[in-house]
């Protein structure tokens, strides 16, 4: 596949402007390159847990995916944990003593009984727990529509990066592990009066509560977060949208 072709890709999806007609562009051109199916999500590395999610996949293998919980075994959550860079998967390649895990096992069959060859994930932004990743899946059986090469993957994967947001997709097509109750609603509270510059004993008075109580409702959120002080739990929350200034 051409780059200009690509290049020319990009330029339809930006012409659609930033709604789901975007989203639906980026499949029909997906599928003119040979691409069975293609994700965009936002994902937070340590946790394990999706933020949202955008895909074209089997509705039915997306809703084992949630309620299994796989996106704990998912190897390219766990193998673009550091940072950019790009993974090719296998489906159904993974033997069961090779496995770390039996979900991981079955995870990469059950990709490949829904008719999933391989995968090739590309992680973006910067280095850290929190990154977007978009990830294109290929037919199990070679077809014969046109054949992206390495360097096209990368591209294209480039362009729905840059492109597709939460907003862009249909509703009936995101999915999301990370539920707004991991943190309560003091824990918030909390949170969003240190974004605004209080310090413990300015936030205690606010919230009518004690100092302590302030420092424990801290302690819990770096907890759930999985970060180490309450400016990284602050970071975290805000990247993953469980607050807002």
């Amino acid at each position: 596949m051409k780059k200009n072709q690509l290049i020319d890709s990009l330029d339809k999806l930006l012409a659609q402007g930033p709604g789901q007609d975007r989203w639906m562009a980026a499949e029909d051109i997906a599928e003119q390159l040979g691409v069975k199916s293609i994700l965009v999500a936002e994902a937070h590395s340590s946790m394990k847990a999706i933020s949202w999610l955008s895909t074209n996949m089997p509705g039915h293998w997306m809703e084992e995916y949630i309620a299994e919980e796989y996106v704990k075994d998912d190897p390219f959550v766990e193998g673009l944990a550091g940072g950019p860079g790009s993974m090719l998967f296998h489906c159904g390649q993974v033997r069961r003593d090779e496995a770390k895990t039996r979900k991981a096992w079955t995870l990469s069959h059950q990709l490949k009984n829904t008719g999933f060859g391989t995968l090739y994930c590309t992680r973006f932004g910067k280095d850290g727990d929190f990154g977007k990743f978009v990830t294109l899946g290929f037919e199990e059986t070679a077809t014969d529509k046109p054949q992206l090469d390495m360097t096209g993957k990368d591209l294209l994967a480039a362009l729905l990066s840059t492109t597709i947001s939460s907003e862009s997709a249909p509703k009936a097509k995101q999915y999301r592990t990370l539920q707004k109750d991991i943190l309560s609603t003091r824990q918030r509270e909390v949170l969003s009066l240190l974004a605004e510059g209080m310090m413990t004993a300015r936030i205690a008075e606010t919230l009518g509560i004690s100092e302590v109580a302030v420092s424990q409702h801290f302690a819990k959120a770096r907890k759930a977060l999985g970060a180490n002080t309450r400016e990284h739990a602050l970071a975290l929350a805000m990247s993953l949208g469980l607050i807002s200034l």
